[in-house]
C-alpha cells in the first residue's frame, strides 16, 4: 500500500488587473525517469511585487530557480534544498533589480513544497499560503509575513483597526527585496484523502477559509477544484491576480495503476470577467 498524488495548478489575472504577476509550478518530477518511485512532486505559487514588469520578472525567476535546483536523488534533504533554492532566488532577483533601474524594488512571495509519497517538506516567504484539508477541516500550514498577520499574532490591534490601516496589505518579507532573507520551513506527513492547497492572496484575501474548504470538498478532482476556487475569487471581486495549486493524496490499492498528473505551469490567461 502507498499513496498516489493527483495535482493541478492554475493562474488567472483576475477581473481588474491586466497583467498577471503570479506564477506557479505543478511538476511531476518522477516522469523524468530519475527514480522508480512515481510520487515526487514540486509544487509552488509565487506572487510578484513591484509593478507590471518587476513583479512578473521576480515571480518567474523564483519558480524557475526552484525548477532548476530541485531534482530527486540519493541523500536528498528536501527542507535544506528548498531553503537553498529560496536563497538563490532571493539573490538572483536582488541582483537583477540592482542592475536594471526599471526593476528596482521588485520582489515576490513564494510558497513551495516537495512531496515524496506521504512526506511533505514546505518553505515559505511572504503571504502566499499552504493549507491542508484533512477529515473535512482546513488548516493553514504556513504563517504570513505581513504587517496585518504580525498585528494579529501580537494581538496589538482589533481586526477593524487592521482593516482600516493603510499598512494592511504591506508584506514584511519577500524574495529579492533585500540581499538576505529568512526562509520558514515545515515538515508534515500526508494520509489518504488529504488535500494540499497553495494559493496567493488573490484567493485567500477574498474567499474565507470555510468557503475554500467547502469548494475543496465539493470538487475532489484537483483541476475542477482549481477552476472553482478561481471562480469564487472572481465572483468576490477578483481585484488581484489569483493562483492556486491543489494536490490530493489517494491510497494505492493492490493492482491499481498509478495515474501520473499533468505538469502545469502558467497556463494561458483566461478571459477576464
Amino acid at each position: 500500500m502507498g499513496l498516489r498524488i493527483d495535482a493541478f495548478g492554475l493562474s488567472d489575472a483576475g477581473c481588474v488587473r491586466e497583467v498577471n504577476e503570479d506564477n506557479c509550478l505543478c511538476l511531476d518530477l518522477s516522469k523524468d525517469g530519475v527514480r522508480p518511485d512515481p510520487s515526487f512532486f514540486l509544487l509552488a505559487v509565487a506572487d510578484g511585487i513591484g509593478g507590471h514588469a518587476g513583479g512578473s520578472v521576480a515571480s518567474a525567476l523564483a519558480v524557475q530557480t526552484l525548477r532548476e535546483n530541485i531534482r530527486p536523488g540519493d541523500g536528498f534533504d528536501p527542507k535544506a534544498r528548498l531553503t537553498d533554492s529560496f536563497l538563490k532566488a532571493n539573490r538572483l532577483i536582488y541582483d537583477q533589480a540592482v542592475r536594471e533601474p526599471l526593476l528596482a524594488g521588485m520582489g515576490t512571495t513564494m510558497t513551495a513544497a516537495i512531496v515524496e509519497g506521504e512526506r511533505i517538506a514546505a518553505a515559505n516567504v511572504g503571504d502566499s499560503r499552504l493549507y491542508l484539508l484533512r477529515d473535512g477541516d482546513l488548516s493553514q500550514v504556513t504563517e504570513d509575513h505581513s504587517w496585518a498577520a504580525e498585528q494579529r499574532r501580537r494581538s496589538l490591534l482589533s481586526e477593524s483597526d487592521i482593516q482600516r490601516s493603510p499598512f494592511r496589505s504591506m508584506i514584511t518579507r519577500s524574495l529579492g527585496y533585500l540581499e538576505d532573507v529568512e526562509v520558514d520551513t515545515f515538515a508534515l506527513s500526508a494520509g489518504a484523502g488529504d488535500v494540499l492547497m497553495f494559493c496567493t492572496d488573490g484567493l485567500h484575501g477574498l474567499v474565507p477559509g470555510k468557503k475554500i474548504a467547502r469548494i475543496l470538498k465539493k470538487h475532489p478532482e484537483p483541476k475542477a477544484a482549481c477552476f472553482a476556487l478561481i471562480e469564487a475569487a472572481k465572483n468576490a471581486g477578483g481585484d488581484d491576480n489569483i493562483t492556486v495549486v491543489v494536490a490530493r493524496f489517494e491510497e494505492i490499492k493492490n493492482g491499481q495503476t498509478i495515474r501520473l498528473s499533468d505538469t502545469v505551469r502558467l497556463p494561458p490567461a483566461r478571459e477576464k470577467c
